[in-house]
């Protein structure tokens, strides 16, 4: 039997690093998302991998999944990591890596196989922070903008800058009444602020003030006229190879914080009025243009795995441009899981892969209408069309994930 990987659903691993201690707690809010969320890896895996839960999903629900035409692996929760034989894992995959997963999973490393324990993921080194910093992002799109002259690339002076005071914040206002800050380490759109007005106010200062306290800097960014929200899939594999799995459209609030990914979009309907065989254009020539990148970059060098480029269409001056490298995600991704499904589920369906978020019992409310009221189809064994969550909702919980197949809706 092949040995089998282990996911582990963190989504909080930059917060972790920007925090930096081995014992690191996400906010109460943030636990409660992990827990409910922690079966989602399932979508990556195979019969013979294991997800790492604290509440073990239902036989009503998993024979649900099933149904839908997903090859469900084993779930184990934290206390049940002994019954897991030395020597019977490959790798141990998180969301993403930091100090505290690395503590978290330790004694599950040592069952891993020699390969893996040979790979620069294995054990944190202080190099590895940079991976994740968006300052390590602002440095590979000016070196992609050096080597590449195409004009539907951003302009240099469109880019965004590292800033370590509210005056040269000001400053920037001075040239660009709307600008976007950004954290360091963040994720998911949290750790953004967008101003405006053109002034900072009370509330942006303690914010800006808590930031530079813990991170010493911030990413400051002309806001941009968007049209569509892009993220270009990677691989880090060993000697310097870097796969190319593919891109996804995703979608966020006003404020900058995920929503939601496309399955299947189409590109014709999000972008009615311009030329999508251009856009198509751009967006082949920028993945190769990230992917050669990547090669020289110092990710092949201490990461392996998979790893995410978000990156924007916008409009200036009427024309389409393109911001290839607004923020390297070196873990997983929600734009990588909506190209899983599009593995899985049927050929021919199209839709939304979206996340959930309310008070108590929402979830489970909303997941048993719509399971009603969109009841999922089937064609050759798979899902085409319908409802159907990809997280079990619990009576208190938070958070949920779904799939709503047939449309855009």
């Amino acid at each position: 039997m092949d040995k089998a990987k282990v996911y582990y659903f963190n989504p909080t691993c930059e917060l972790a690093i920007a925090n930096g201690s081995f014992s690191y707690m996400p906010p109460l809010l943030l636990q409660e998302m992990e827990k409910d969320l922690s079966v989602l890896p399932f979508v990556f895996a195979s019969a013979n991998d294991i997800i790492l839960t604290e509440n073990k999903p239902s036989s009503e629900f998993m024979n649900t999944l099933k149904m839908a035409g997903f090859n469900l692996p084993k779930f184990y929760t934290f206390k049940e990591l002994n019954a897991i034989p030395s020597g019977s894992i490959d790798s141990i995959v998180p969301w993403g890596w930091s100090p505290s997963s690395h503590f978290i999973l330790k004694e599950l490393k040592e069952k891993c196989s020699d390969e893996f324990k040979k790979s620069p993921v294995f054990d944190w080194k202080a190099e590895h922070q940079l991976l994740y910093e968006r300052s390590t992002s602002l440095d590979l799109l000016h070196k992609i903008l050096k080597n590449n002259c195409f004009g539907w690339l951003i302009d240099e002076n469109r880019c965004g800058k590292m800033v370590e005071n509210c005056s040269e914040i000001e400053t920037m206002l001075k040239k660009h009444p709307e600008i976007v800050l950004k954290a360091p380490l963040s994720s998911s759109g949290r750790g953004i602020q967008i101003i405006r007005n053109g002034k900072l106010n009370a509330s942006n200062l303690k914010w800006i003030s808590g930031v530079l306290k813990q991170q010493k800097y911030l990413i400051a960014e002309p806001f941009l006229n968007k049209v569509i929200d892009l993220s270009f899939q990677f691989e880090i594999l060993d000697h310097c190879e870097v796969a190319y799995l593919g891109y996804s459209v995703f979608e966020t609030n006003s404020n900058g914080q995920y929503k939601g990914t496309f399955i299947r979009p189409d590109l014709k309907t999000l972008l009615p009025d311009d030329d999508t065989t251009v856009v198509r254009q751009m967006i082949e020539t920028t993945s190769g243009i990230l992917q050669e990148a990547l090669k020289i970059s110092d990710y092949t060098q201490y990461y392996r795995g998979y790893l995410g480029i978000d990156s924007l269409i916008f409009r200036q001056n009427g024309q389409l441009k393109i911001q290839p490298c607004i923020e390297i995600n070196c873990r997983m991704t929600m734009g990588l899981l909506g190209l899983q499904l599009e593995k899985v589920i049927h050929r021919d369906a199209k839709g939304k892969f979206e996340l959930f978020y309310a008070k108590s019992d929402e979830f489970m409310n909303k997941v048993k209408q719509q399971s009603q009221e969109n009841e999922p189809k089937f064609r050759e064994g798979k899902i085409i069309s319908g409802f159907l969550s990809l997280a079990e909702p619990e009576p208190n919980g938070k958070f949920g994930a779904y799939i709503f197949l047939g449309s855009a809706k």
